[in-house]
């Protein structure tokens, strides 16, 4: 058998299969995959994947709260309530390296929500 630089083993079809592969567990070892064009990237945490009506929502709200700041923003601002709190999270997040995928090149990191299981004071 060739090495994995020989024609024969870099063919379409087998570049196809470790492609398929990948994409079916993009958490693969990078052992386990030789040559397939692609990299490792560790998704790029948001705050929230919001869906397009989430989305609108909150751009219909700003666009309402900067409306009446305008109008005075004085009261406005005498409306919101802050308070300084502590919050601990019971939550294990997965490591940076856990959460490292396979993408193809010319692909963008991969979006990973924050989550938060369950909080406390």
């Amino acid at each position: 058998m060739g090495t994995l630089h020989d024609e024969e083993v870099v063919a379409p079809e087998m570049v196809d299969k470790i492609h398929g592969t990948i994409l079916n567990d993009r958490r693969i070892k990078v052992h386990d995959v030789a040559e397939a064009d692609m990299k490792k990237l560790t998704a790029r945490w948001v705050p929230r994947l919001l869906a397009i009506d989430h989305k609108r929502s909150r751009v219909t709200i700003s666009n309402e709260y900067l409306a009446m700041f305008r109008r005075n923003p004085n009261e406005l601002l005498l409306r919101f309530v802050t308070v300084d709190e502590t919050w601990i999270h019971h939550n294990t997040p997965e490591t940076k390296e856990q959460s490292n995928q396979w993408v193809s090149s010319g692909e963008h990191a991969p979006k990973k929500a924050k989550m938060g299981l369950s909080a406390n004071k």
